[in-house]
C-alpha cells in the first residue's frame, strides 16, 4: 500500500530542494528553514562530503579538495495503521 503522507512529504522536499539553482551553494540552515515551514517540523540534514585528489602537473604536489557529494534529508510521517512515526530519508547527488 502506498503510504499517501510520505508520498506527499518527498513531493513537498523535492518541490523545495528543485529551487535552488546550485545545490554546493545551498546551506543546512536555509534546507532546515525552508523545509520546517513547509513540513511544520524540523528535519534532520546531512550533507556528505568526498575528497577529491588532484596532481598539479608543474609542481608533481598532489592537491586535496573538499567537496560536497549528497544532501541527506531525514522526516517522520505517519503510517494509517501504526501510532509510531516512521523516519522517511531522500537523498540528493551534488553534481
Amino acid at each position: 500500500m502506498i503510504n499517501e503522507i510520505k508520498t506527499l512529504r518527498n513531493k513537498q522536499i523535492n518541490d523545495f530542494m528543485s529551487g535552488f539553482e546550485n545545490l554546493k551553494e545551498v546551506t543546512v540552515d536555509e534546507i532546515e528553514e525552508g523545509l520546517k515551514n513547509i513540513l511544520t517540523e524540523t528535519p534532520g540534514i546531512e550533507f556528505e562530503y568526498g575528497v577529491d585528489y588532484q596532481l598539479n602537473e608543474d609542481t608533481g604536489e598532489e592537491d586535496r579538495f573538499k567537496e560536497l557529494k549528497k544532501i541527506h534529508i531525514l522526516y517522520t510521517y505517519m503510517e494509517s495503521d501504526s501510532d509510531i512515526p516512521k523516519i522517511g530519508k531522500i537523498s540528493y547527488v551534488v553534481a
